[in-house]
């Protein structure tokens, strides 16, 4: 028999592709500093890899031909592309306006990436969004996602249960995270060729989500404003 939640307490957040439509720049970034080293890498085979770490990315580039410089520098290069546009990067739809319902709730926010502290603290800064109480990045975990370890560290952090907790994520692989560390998990692709076998909602906005039913035991929670 299927166990009843508790009440939702937190809201974590993916951010690349979630909360920021951030994902195209990302690949330029990615394919520019490739092809600095003489992968010329198409859009198709950039999109084959989506959802992998990327240690396992340069992994493949590195198998198939040895790249000239370490994964360290080729990321940090990545970071440095990113980083020079991130002003030209746009919010999601209805993404900021939500973050802002949940903290009139009284919802607790943080959020779990796979991208590196540099990224991480960079997008952070960019949204200027004064309600999540931390961020974890890749580099806090020995496991990226999708290990659940990203999001268990965030709920111990948050000190709530992660039974406690609701996950939005754009890609199967978060979605999976999330799910195997036993939070309700809502899934808000931006590409309808994705499958998520791991999701409890898989949505076109997170807005569509009863959250109202998901706090009502709450007692004095009060109610998500209409976006």
């Amino acid at each position: 028999m299927k166990t009843a939640r508790p009440p939702l307490q937190a809201i974590l957040w993916d951010i690349d592709g979630t909360l920021l439509d951030s994902e195209p720049w990302h690949q330029r970034a990615t394919l520019a500093v490739c092809r600095t080293h003489g992968y010329d890498i198409t859009d198709a085979q950039y999109a084959a890899t989506l959802g992998i770490s990327f240690p396992d990315f340069y992994a493949r580039l590195h198998a198939d031909r040895p790249m000239p410089v370490s994964f360290e520098q080729w990321a940090g290069a990545i970071t440095d592309h990113y980083i020079q546009r991130i002003h030209e990067v746009a919010p999601r739809d209805g993404a900021f306006a939500l973050v802002e319902a949940f903290a009139a709730r009284g919802l607790r926010q943080a959020c779990v990436s796979n991208s590196g502290r540099r990224a991480v603290q960079a997008n952070l800064g960019y949204m200027g969004l004064a309600h999540f109480e931390f961020a974890i990045s890749r580099d806090d975990v020995v496991n990226g996602k999708p290990d659940p370890e990203p999001y268990r560290l965030a709920a111990e952090r948050l000190g709530v249960p992660p039974e406690a907790c609701a996950a939005i994520e754009d890609s199967p692989t978060g979605a999976r995270a999330a799910k195997a560390a036993g939070m309700l998990t809502v899934a808000w692709p931006q590409h309808t060729h994705l499958v998520f076998e791991m999701a409890d909602h898989v949505v076109g906005h997170p807005g569509e989500v009863d959250w109202d039913a998901l706090c009502e035991m709450a007692g004095d929670c009060r109610r998500l404003a209409a976006d």
